[in-house]
């Protein structure tokens, strides 16, 4: 009798279990390779977007400080907006804004200059010497001085617009962020 009861149980074999176990690691080492790689495209994109929008917001400030670019003593009638203006394009920029309304630029914290870090593989926009914007291509920052014709200044006294262009650069992928800024000060 109990021979018997043993032979009408259904059940699963040994070697059928073992196929269905390896089957089911196969399909959940597929659907791994398949997660891992969306993680590291996603991963990927994500830092080439937050490379670029750090980019767009630093090209932002400076191009909000530079249209409030103030006379360095205008107080006195004195009309000069860049004190450095030298070679156009230029690497660097080094204007000032009037913060305590006293029609000149008289104290430190009213001086800005704009530049590119000297060393390292990520480069950096420099505000007054402190990094705002990282993966910055070397060479990457140019200030265009133009007249109000748009052509290139010859001089600080005929400077109306300034072209920046920062281009920024993460795993190889190159974006360039370019921008013109109407100064809102400079007496034409």
């Amino acid at each position: 009798m109990r021979g018997g009861l043993l032979r009408e149980e259904g059940g699963f074999t040994l070697p059928e279990l073992l196929v269905t176990m390896v089957m089911m690691l196969t399909v959940l080492f597929a659907l791994y390779s398949i997660f891992d790689m969306s993680i590291r495209v996603f991963s990927f994109g994500s830092d080439e977007v937050e490379a670029v929008e750090n980019g767009r917001l630093g090209l932002e400030k400076v191009e909000r400080e530079l249209r409030g670019a103030y006379p360095y003593d205008k107080a006195a009638g004195e009309e000069v907006l860049f004190p450095s203006f030298g070679p156009n394009p230029s690497r660097a920029i080094t204007f000032g804004n009037d913060l305590d309304g006293n029609r000149m630029v008289d104290v430190p914290a009213e001086q800005i200059t704009y530049t590119l870090s000297a060393s390292g593989s990520r480069r950096a926009l420099l505000r007054n010497g402190q990094p705002t914007t990282e993966f910055v291509e070397p060479g990457g920052l140019t200030f265009e001085y133009l007249d109000e014709f748009g052509s290139r200044a010859t001089d600080e006294a005929g400077v109306s617009l300034v072209r920046i262009e920062l281009r920024v650069d993460v795993n190889g992928r190159a974006q360039t962020l370019a921008t013109d800024v109407a100064l809102r000060n400079r007496d034409t």
